[in-house]
């Protein structure tokens, strides 16, 4: 169930005074390790970028600058940067690792989400670009393996191809980044074309992803899908349409932005009185909650490091190093006949207008 598994012969042992002690996952551009490091708390995801393509000083530059941008994004939806290594070699970079299972594999494992997990996954989506495009930065790699379902929510993960939004001199390549299905068509012609409207473009064809199973250009030739052909929306809930197309749109000017997604979406989910963060629960089946539970529950591989300023074994100077999971809430694994917490869709008036409220603040927050 866990993603981490044992390193492989060659894999290091240390990147940046991070102790290496198992692999996450491995791209084009490098591996991911569990990592643990005396003076921080949590323990690590620590990206090595071995790709014959970290050597060009062009690319370098490019992650030096970028580093910039992902260290703004300790927000509610994104992972903090806890260091880097720009001019190292290899060049790396940590951010905290969050215990929490990807959303392609939810779906694949417990099928495809119907329509008000479809609200709750739009809103959730929304709110995390408005959050990423109000610093002026762009993802460009939104897809179900880069959203991680918690306890209380999702995270976006994987910045790694991320620059400013505004600025066309952060990006000077034309060389393609993001994954095809989820590519806008500004975005496959040219990675500078990408803009906070591409983001959305992804948003749109992960919510078609997640309610149908299939993508929305999925089967279709390429030069069909440039010269306009419509995507395939057949099996998206009908309440869910019309936003879906919106994002999907050929031109990006008729695309929704964020904030507006976040807002359409909030309107539904404040009908049902579902909170996009809580302790109560996901509004996701029994099940799919369940094993969100029980993966958060797994214990994590945890080092006993020194750790300044912690513990309280003064004779050998050694302590066991936080996960950054101990002050957290347990969830309530209690359950009632049909599946849910007790008390969970038990709504008053007053509780629904507090969360009106509360979730008005929150879209303010992003400016209009």
């Amino acid at each position: 169930m866990v993603p981490w598994r044992s390193k492989e012969d060659g894999d290091p042992d240390e990147c940046g005074g991070f102790r290496l002690t198992h692999r996450i996952g491995s791209g084009g551009f490098g591996t991911v390790f569990l990592g643990f490091r005396s003076d921080v708390r949590s323990p690590a995801a620590v990206k090595i970028f071995t790709s014959p393509k970290v050597a060009a000083p062009a690319w370098r530059d490019r992650f030096r600058r970028e580093i910039k941008l992902i260290k703004q994004m300790a927000g509610v939806h994104t992972a903090e940067l806890l260091d880097s290594g720009g001019d190292d070699e290899p060049p790396w970079l940590a951010t905290r690792y969050v215990h929490a299972p990807p959303l392609d594999r939810l779906v694949r494992q417990y099928g495809v989400f119907e329509e008000l997990p479809g609200w709750w996954l739009a809103a959730s989506l929304g709110e995390a670009l408005a959050e990423i495009h109000s610093k002026g930065i762009l993802h460009r790699d939104l897809k179900p393996q880069n959203i991680l379902v918690e306890r209380t929510g999702i995270k976006i993960i994987d910045f790694g191809i991320s620059r400013f939004s505004a600025g066309s001199d952060v990006t000077e390549t034309t060389e393609r980044f993001g994954t095809h299905p989820y590519c806008a068509n500004e975005h496959l012609l040219d990675v500078r074309n990408a803009t906070e409207k591409s983001d959305v473009f992804a948003l749109g064809a992960t919510l078609v992803w997640a309610t149908t199973g299939h993508t929305p250009f999925e089967g279709m030739a390429p030069h069909d899908r440039l010269a306009g052909m419509p995507p395939d929306l057949d099996r998206v809930p009908d309440a869910l349409v019309d936003l879906v197309e919106s994002c999907l749109a050929l031109k990006p000017e008729t695309r929704p932005t964020a904030l507006q997604v976040f807002q359409e979406a909030l309107i539904h989910l404040a009908d049902h009185a579902v909170p996009l963060a809580s302790g109560s629960g996901l509004p996701l089946p029994a099940e799919v909650r369940d094993f969100v539970d029980v993966w958060a529950a797994t214990p994590i591989p945890v080092l006993e490091l020194a750790v300044a300023g912690t513990g309280s074994d003064t004779s050998s100077g050694v302590t066991t190093t936080g996960t950054g999971f101990e002050d957290q809430p347990q969830a309530d694994h209690a359950r009632t006949a049909d599946g849910r917490r007790p008390g969970q869709d038990v709504f008053s008036t007053e509780w629904r207008g507090r969360w009106r409220r509360a979730a008005d603040r929150r879209r303010d927050g992003f400016g209009k």
